[in-house]
């Protein structure tokens, strides 16, 4: 039967499908109260299921309004996260190399995660969650093969070339959870800053939210000319308090695409908290290993100077 024949056919997938593209292109007004805004901003990407279903739908309600109903959230989604989609491989060569992971606080096989970072051999190695057993044998491990490393708190930076003395970064909390060097790299120096961003659970975001703006202020203060941020940042691409920082700074898997690149939980990541993001560097290269023994997966960022 024909749309002009029924007109009401496909209403349903019309409706479903502009409140869908209402809630991506508005999702900031989604209220914080009781974490609803943290859930589903962070589900926002997996909301491209969500349009793969009314397609499958319209397919059977075939009709103008239902073929509206399905270009509406595409489009808007595309949009947002259609940079992600773009294919990407991994370069062979690339001026900077940084990996960054949380090793976790208990994570059993701590040297292999660590013999897992040194077989990409990254340039600078950004790691949290040191404080532990299993976070003091990954430093041994990572200190018998770098020249330089410095460690602060939880977290600790490695690298083949020379480093200033560590800064801490205040993030308004009581313990170290950002620290900042200068690294003289064989391309000129840049300020490689290593953090670890309060835990967030539903209704529990204020101090993570908190941490993010005194971050973003320190990096918007800083004179430097390349700048690279690597860390677990306990915040998804699309929440609303990552936004700012992501408008300071490039994100390595928005930049080059290859997918979503989600980093956690390790079995089965659906949201990536780990992030490689620069000012004044080129990304072109962007990899999330394979599952460890952390629950989180390393990200490994390629980059070029301009």
């Amino acid at each position: 039967m024909s749309a002009t024949r029924n007109p009401s056919k496909g209403i349903l997938t019309f409706v479903v499908g502009a409140l869908l593209a209402a809630l991506l292109a508005m999702h900031e007004l989604v209220p914080t109260t009781r974490g609803l805004a943290l859930v589903v901003e962070s589900a926002l990407p997996w909301t491209g299921l969500l349009i793969v279903l009314l397609f499958i739908v319209a397919l059977f309600r075939f009709s103008v309004l239902s073929i509206i109903g399905v270009l509406l959230p595409a489009l808007v989604w595309f949009l947002m996260f259609g940079s992600y989609l773009r294919p990407a491989d991994t370069p062979d060569d690339a001026d900077l190399v940084v990996a960054t992971q949380n090793v976790g606080a208990r994570m059993p096989q701590p040297t292999a995660t660590a013999q897992n970072i040194i077989d990409h051999d990254p340039d600078i190695v950004s790691v949290q969650e040191i404080e532990s057993l299993s976070g003091e044998i990954i430093t041994e491990q990572l200190t018998e093969h770098y020249a330089h490393s410095t460690d602060q708190g939880t977290i600790g930076i490695w690298s083949k070339w020379p480093m200033s003395e560590p800064e801490e970064i205040d993030l308004g909390i009581q313990w170290t959870r950002a620290i900042a060097t200068t690294i003289s790299t064989d391309h000129g120096d840049v300020r490689f800053y290593s953090v670890h961003l309060p835990s967030v659970r539903p209704g529990q975001e204020s101090l993570r939210n908190n941490a993010l703006s005194k971050l973003s202020d320190a990096i918007e203060a800083d004179g430097a000319e390349h700048i690279i941020v690597a860390g677990d940042f306990n915040s998804g691409s699309a929440d609303r308090y990552f936004e700012r920082l992501d408008d300071e700074l490039t994100d390595t898997r928005e930049a080059v695409g290859g997918g979503f690149g989600f980093t956690w939980p390790s079995i089965f990541p659906v949201v990536r908290l780990d992030h490689v993001m620069v000012r004044g560097l080129e990304p072109v290269g962007d990899s999330v290993l394979d599952r460890g023994t952390s629950d989180h997966r390393a990200v490994i960022g390629y980059l070029d100077y301009p």
